[in-house]
């Protein structure tokens, strides 16, 4: 009966195991509900064998129930979207299902303004280069864990199909000021209308914004990058204006433009939002968050 004591310890051990803090990043955690439900089977399988020889569960079925709780332990915890993360979670990667073809990785931040939100831009060091091509932007590049990154188009334009996301995008000067604008609607096109902003809502913003907005002049344009050009300007806005965006006739706020530490001659070509320090000065911080609509 070595089998069945052997059972006997996996499922004491898996148990011990549930009821720990998990040390790894909240996406390799897992949900423990699946888990004790496949324990408690494993568990009267065990009993039935050491109890009823005559009709015991075969050696076959048991290790097919040893085989689900190791795919469970080893599973990691996917929700739709950040919104969906239990409150009071930490902030860092979760996994999305979302509408994409396999889960995605993505950062969530849980603390600003009740969490929920899906960061897709962040940058607040000058150490990654957003002056990239098409594809990059489309597929996202950066360190999703602890770097500048751009979470990517096309995930984009598939998490806020979803579902009406609501759009908050948070930014600070090198003086140690900060702005927010958020936006009550977002989403955009897929990649045969170029990522398009097709929708962008009500905006409301910080008081040192004055009431001005400076992504609507970027609404129904498609996203433009060096290497593809889709604005309404007979230049191309990207290479003018060193950044990717979704330029018209160019922009109002350039925040993937270059990280030029603050206060630059040249104008417009910076990480810049219009309202906030003019197109003159290229900002130390820039967050963009998208968080699904209740």
């Amino acid at each position: 009966m070595w089998f069945v004591a052997t059972l006997v310890l996996l499922v004491v051990a898996v148990r011990e195991g549930l009821s720990t803090h998990c040390d790894f990043p909240q996406s390799l955690c897992f949900d423990s509900e699946p888990v004790l439900e496949n324990l408690s089977n494993l568990e009267n399988a065990i009993d039935e064998l050491t109890t009823t020889p005559a009709s015991f569960t075969t050696t076959a079925e048991l290790e097919s129930l040893v085989d689900s709780v190791t795919a469970a332990v080893q599973r990691p915890l996917s929700y739709e979207t950040c919104r969906d993360v239990p409150a009071g979670s930490p902030s860092g990667l979760y996994l999305l299902r979302g509408e994409f073809r396999e889960p995605q990785y993505a950062y969530c931040d849980m603390q600003y303004s009740g969490g929920g939100w899906l960061v897709f831009q962040y940058r607040f060091n000058g150490q990654t280069n957003f002056q990239l091509t098409w594809s990059l932007y489309q597929n996202g590049f950066g360190n999703l864990q602890s770097g500048e990154f751009w979470w990517g188009l096309d995930k984009l334009y598939r998490q806020t199909n979803i579902a009406p996301h609501e759009l908050a995008i948070v930014m600070e000067d090198f003086d140690g000021a900060k702005a927010e604008a958020r936006y009550s609607n977002f989403q955009i096109g897929d990649a045969a209308e170029n990522y398009r902003l097709n929708v962008l809502g009500t905006f409301s913003g910080t008081s040192n914004l004055n009431g001005s907005d400076s992504l609507r002049r970027s609404q129904n344009m498609m996203f433009s990058t060096s290497d593809r050009d889709n604005d309404i300007w007979p230049g191309a806005c990207a290479v003018t204006y060193t950044g990717a965006w979704w330029y018209s006739d160019c922009h109002d706020g350039n925040l993937n433009g270059q990280y030029l530490n603050g206060s630059t001659p040249i104008r417009a070509v910076g990480m810049t939002w219009k309202a906030f320090r003019e197109q003159n000065y290229s900002l130390k911080t820039s967050r963009m968050m998208i968080r699904k609509k209740i």
